[in-house]
Order: C-alpha cells, then structure tokens, then sequence
C-alpha cells in the first residue's frame, strides 16, 4: 500500500471513530448554536429538513411583533436560506469555529459577518449576533438586524436559467442538498476533467523536472518531491473556481468544501510525505556501506514514524475543520496508546536499546568480538535484537535492551594484537643459561619489524619448586586476525629455535 493510501485510509478511520464516539460531555446548546460555523451548519440542515419551524430557532425575532412571529418565522428562515443559496461567494468553512467567533471581522465582537448580499443596488451584510439567553449557555442566531432587512432583499437570479431551460425536467426538478441533479453532474464532470488533466500533466512535468540539469543541482534537487502535490492543489483552485459558476447551494458547497479540503490537507501531507523521502535517501546516501547497514533499520522506523505523525495531523486538522469532538477522539487514541505501551514495554525497550546501539556505534554489523560472553560476528543489529554469528556457525539473537547493557568487547577495532605466550623452564637450569635465553629472546622480539615491544618484552614471571615461568609481552603490527595467526606461528618456530639454541630444558 502507498503513503498515498495509507494516508486517505487514516483520515477515513479517523472519521468512523468521530462519527461513533459518543461526545466527551453533552452540547452546551441543543441546536449546536455554540459556535457561528455550527450554528450555521444546522441551520442550513434544518432547511434541508424542510422544518422551518426549528431553523427559525436560529433567527432572532425580536424586532417582529410578538403575535406575527409564529406566523412570519418559518417564511423568514426559508427566505433567508434562498439568500443563503444565492451567493456564491458564502462558504460555511470560513465560518468561525471559535466560541468567541472571528473578532477581527466587525468592531463588535458580539457580532460575527456571515456574508455580503447585492439587492436593488445596496450591499447588505448578513451577520450573526452573540447572545446568552437567561440561564442558558452562550449561543449565536442570526441578528434581529439581518433577520428585519430579509423581506427586503430577494435573491439574486440564477446565472444558469438559460441552460435549466434547454435541460431535460428531471435534471431541474431533482433536487440533491438542495441542488439540482444537473449541477451535480457539472461538477463530477468537472472534477473528473480535471483528474484526467491532472493525471496526463503528471507524467509529463515529472519528466521534464527530472530530465532538467537544474534539478540535479543542490539547490533545486527536491522540487520534483512537490511536483505532484502542488499540481492536485492546482486543480483543486481551478474547480474551485469553476464551482463558483455552478454555483451549487449553501449546504452542497459545505460538503463539497469538506471534501476539497480534504483534498488539499492530504496534498500538503503528500508533500511533506515526499520531501521526508527525500531527505531520508540522501542522508542513506551519505553514510558509508557499514553505517547504511546498521543505520537502515533506525532510519527507515524514524520515516515510518514521521509518516504516521504526518498523517495524523492531517486527519485531525481535517476533521476539526469538519467540526467533529476531537477531544473525545484524541482522549481515546491517549488512552489506547497507553494501553499498548504497558502491553509492549518490553518491545519498546529493544527499540530504544536498538537505537542506543546505532546511535553510539560500540559494535556494527560486520564486527567480531566478545558480547557478554559470547564470542562471534554481528550479522545485524534489528529493531527487537542483534544476530551474533559464533564461532560455531550459530546464531544468536540478543534482545536489544540487553545488548545495550552488555559490556561488548569489540576485536574489529583492534589496531594490534598482543602476542603473551608464556612457558616453563626447569629450574635446575645454570643461572647464566637463563639470562641468556632472555637476552636471546628480546633480542628476536626487538628485531622482528613486525613486532612492537616494550622496555622488557621478556620475563620471568612466576617461580615454583620445579620451574620458572617465562612471559613473552609483544604486540604483532596488525588488526587482521588471520595475518595475525600466520605471524604467531613464525614467532613460536623462532621461539623454539632460540630455545634449542640455548641448551634450556623445558619444564
């Protein structure tokens, strides 16, 4: 499965688990008022109900005579929604979704611009009061101002009479959120114009940005990354643009709103998605065979990881701006991820034991050495465990939170290996004989180019009733154990030459 995917996978299983849970406490206000963007929404969805009588629970009455108002308000809410269908220019995302409303749009900050209406050459602007019924929570309705001024603006002509007129009478009449079947259809039309556009530019700006000699520079490397989202934000400008001529009703341009941007929000997560790839295959790119076999399994779970966050913050920002109860979703998934961390301690500790290892590089893969007693090659440093290879041709696995707080004794990084044999002469042998074998043996160790000495590279280091024991200290100039081994035994022949030589008996 791709990001690409994996990240529309997400966001819809973030949208099942908002629309089954249940809220964290009950709406302060019944009609979902709290908020402009939600006040609007169920009003528009009450006309769409066709219960007037409840959308002129959004409406403030109070500049109408108290014996007209139950005659008067449902006619008002539907002539209002007319309004609200007929200006293109209005969409309920930009709507606030702030308690407090947008305190930047009006001087009064109980009032809250919904949108502007032409009618008879005046400009009129609808808007939204904040009010606090007695008793009652904080809720916004739409103004008595604007409620007053409805019987005197008329909503402005549909553009597209003309071709309503030479369309069949079911594509007219069929209403769909309150919009004709055949603007429907203009709009998947559209929008699958655009996809195939889309789909052909595609593959022809991908060849000329990775053809072009500038994008193999430094500077400009990373602009194919971004080639294809910024192509899907594109369309999304342009049928957004186009719809505007459509002009879809109040609540059809809501939903296809929430779709556009999730558009939009999963293009800008693509984007990050693939300039991550970038960065990851030329950090892989930098590090050298060794450190690209150890460090791969650390980066790529680091990429995977930033994915997700990536894709989780999409899907949270899309459905906040959809106006779901992120509080209660994100409370579960806290809740859930502390349920899996207590389940899967153990396994989080080999990952963070494995990137330990990585990071501080006491052994890498490759490296023979002495780990926690058991002796052999690394093969990999994994996720859960480290594979050792012994000498025996068997395979260890090591959980990593273990391996990290071994004491690991690596012979890779050796840039001498001691030669420290040791053997017994008996100890009747004359004096003089014995100073002279350890005269003769510095004197083979000091001249052998491939051997370091120090000041006394040759002792006697232990005495018993039968014998002496005579210790042999060097370092042979070299890190290869096999090399290693082939000079011992030089060194061992010359050893027993020198002893031959001397007339000293071994004990």
């Amino acid at each position: 499965m791709t990001i690409q995917r994996l990240l529309f996978v997400l966001l819809l299983f973030l949208a099942s688990l908002a629309y089954g849970a249940p809220s964290a406490a009950p709406p302060s206000d019944p009609l979902h008022r709290q908020n402009p963007r939600s006040s609007v929404t169920a009003f528009l969805e009450a006309c769409h109900q066709g219960d007037y009588s409840k959308a002129a629970q959004y409406l403030d009455m109070t500049r109408i005579a108290p014996r007209f108002r139950a005659q008067q308000a449902p006619q008002l809410a539907k002539d209002l929604e007319a309004l609200l269908n007929s200006a293109t220019g209005f969409d309920v995302l930009q709507l606030s979704q702030n308690p407090e409303g947008n305190l930047a749009d009006d001087p009064d900050p109980n009032i809250e611009h919904v949108t502007n209406i032409t009618s008879n050459g005046q400009q009129f602007t609808l808007e939204l009061e904040r009010e606090q019924p007695p008793g009652a929570a904080v809720i916004w309705i739409f103004s008595a101002k604007t409620v007053s001024e409805i019987p005197q603006l008329t909503p402005v002509p549909s553009t597209e009479s003309k071709i309503e007129a030479r369309l069949p009478r079911f594509l007219v009449s069929t209403l769909l959120l309150d919009t004709p079947l055949w603007k429907w259809i203009a709009l998947v039309l559209l929008a699958l114009l655009l996809f195939a556009i889309l789909r052909l530019f595609i593959g022809r700006v991908d060849r000329v940005f990775r053809s072009a000699h500038f994008t193999r520079a430094a500077g400009f490397a990373w602009i194919p990354a971004i080639v294809d989202p910024f192509l899907v934000l594109l369309c999304v400008i342009l049928f957004r643009l186009i719809e505007e001529t459509i002009a879809p009703a109040a609540l059809s341009r809501l939903y296809v709103g929430r779709t556009l941007l999730l558009v939009v929000v999963a293009s800008f997560a693509w984007g990050l998605i693939n300039l991550l790839d970038y960065l990851i295959v030329h950090l892989d790119r930098a590090l050298n065979q060794r450190q690209r076999v150890v460090s791969r399994s650390v980066i790529y779970l680091g990429r995977r990881a930033v994915k997700t966050i990536v894709a989780v913050f999409a899907a949270i920002l899309v459905l906040d701006n959809w106006g779901f109860n992120m509080t209660t979703i994100i409370a579960g998934l806290g809740v859930g991820g502390i349920a899996v961390a207590l389940a899967a301690q153990q396994t989080i500790a080999n990952v963070f034991g494995g990137i330990s290892v990585i990071g501080d590089a006491p052994v890498m893969v490759g490296d023979f050495g002495n780990f926690g007693g058991v002796i052999g090659t690394v093969e990999d440093i994994g996720l859960r465990s480290a594979r050792v290879r012994t000498l025996a041709r068997t395979l260890v696995s090591i959980p990593n939170a273990s391996f990290a707080g071994m004491n690991l004794e690596n012979y890779a990084v050796r840039d001498k290996i001691l030669f420290n044999p040791s053997f017994a002469i008996k100890r009747a042998t004359a004096k003089d004989q014995i100073r002279r074998l350890l005269q003769a043996l510095s004197e083979m160790l000091k001249g052998n180019k491939e051997i370091e000495v120090g000041p006394t590279p040759v002792r006697i280091s232990a005495y018993s009733a039968a014998s002496f024991t005579i210790e042999l200290f060097a370092y042979v100039r070299t890190s290869d154990i096999d090399e290693y081994y082939k000079r011992q035994a030089e060194l061992y022949l010359a050893i027993d030459d020198v002893i031959a030589s001397s007339g000293v008996e071994l004990a």
